[in-house]
């Protein structure tokens, strides 16, 4: 084989590898180029995708602001009756039923319908005011300081306020102070109690600090007195009796496991000790059931004395 032979013999094979490389690269080129036009494609659906979305939402959001427009007019249309039928009710001495109608139209509120609920509120106390009798001076009182929370800047309403509730003191303090004179002497702590409330309502008068002052004095030593009996007995949840008194009767008793606890008093004070009365009753070795109510006198928890029902009378 001469050197031209194989010279032209590798020729034509660079021939062939050149077509080959040519022909991948027509291949490579077409794939590339239909890749572009896919995403062309793909972008241009894209595009108009959006653009119903976009239109889509532009017309929700009329629509929305369209049905707000006639709620809202059907609701000033609403409005407007209701406002007119509290005028009308107040005009005719009615603002009490124009203040529930507002109420049952609560939903419609905004600042014109708040003024005319504030209308009718002041109208409707100063009609209750005048349907008052002038000796009723706690109601009198309460409507002139509802009116005066209502509308602060009317001087006319806290001086009537005042005066009501300075009348309103005083027969409270007249009243209180019969029933000081009525009280028993020996009840410390309940005329020690309305004194305190007597120099609460009037403070200038030396009476009523002197007697709290004597009350006070006698009290704290009764208290005093009382500590030498330890704790004042409790009664139980059902109030049916002493822990004290049970535990007495459950050691004493000849028939403890029938012993039933039925009522008891309350719980009072003698120089002795505390004073309690309780009902019990028992079964004896036949079954036969007896109850009796007796007096027992308690002492640092524990029953010093036990005596007759008919001992002593509670008033």
């Amino acid at each position: 084989m001469t050197v031209d032979w194989g010279v032209r013999i590798f020729a034509f094979m660079n021939i062939e590898t050149i077509k080959e490389f040519i022909q991948s690269r027509k291949i490579l080129l077409g794939c590339i180029a239909g890749g572009i036009a896919l995403c062309i494609a793909g972008y241009g659906i894209f595009a108009v995708q959006q653009s119903i979305a976009v239109e889509n939402a532009r017309i929700a959001e009329q629509n929305r602001i369209e049905q707000e427009r006639i709620l809202k007019g059907k609701q000033d249309a609403e409005r407007a009756k209701v406002i007119e039928s509290m005028k009308r009710l107040i005009e005719t001495g009615n603002a009490e039923t124009a203040l529930t109608v507002a109420e049952q139209n609560k939903e419609l509120m905004n600042n014109e319908l708040r003024a005319m609920i504030h209308l009718a509120t002041e109208k409707d106390l100063l009609d209750r005011i005048e349907r008052t009798s002038k000796w009723n001076y706690s109601d009198l009182a309460k409507y002139y300081g509802e009116l005066a929370d209502l509308d602060p800047e009317n001087s006319k309403y806290r001086k009537e306020l005042k005066g009501y509730d300075k009348k309103l003191r005083k027969r409270l303090e007249r009243k209180l102070y019969a029933q000081a004179q009525a009280l028993p002497v020996r009840d410390f702590k309940a005329n020690m109690d309305i004194y305190d409330e007597l120099m609460q309502l009037n403070p200038g008068e030396k009476l009523y600090k002197s007697k709290y002052d004597r009350y006070r004095e006698k009290y704290d030593a009764f208290m005093k007195e009382l500590a030498k009996f330890g704790p004042k007995p409790e009664l139980s949840a059902d109030r049916k009796f002493y822990p004290e008194v049970k535990k007495y009767l459950k050691n004493s008793s000849m028939y403890p496991e029938t012993l039933e606890m039925e009522s008891a008093t309350d719980c009072y004070y003698t120089d002795s000790g505390w004073l309690v009365g309780c009902t019990y009753s028992e079964k004896n070795e036949v079954g036969t059931k007896f109850s009796e109510f007796m007096w027992f006198t308690i002492s640092n928890s524990t029953v010093q004395k036990v005596e007759p029902g008919g001992a002593y009378t509670v008033n």
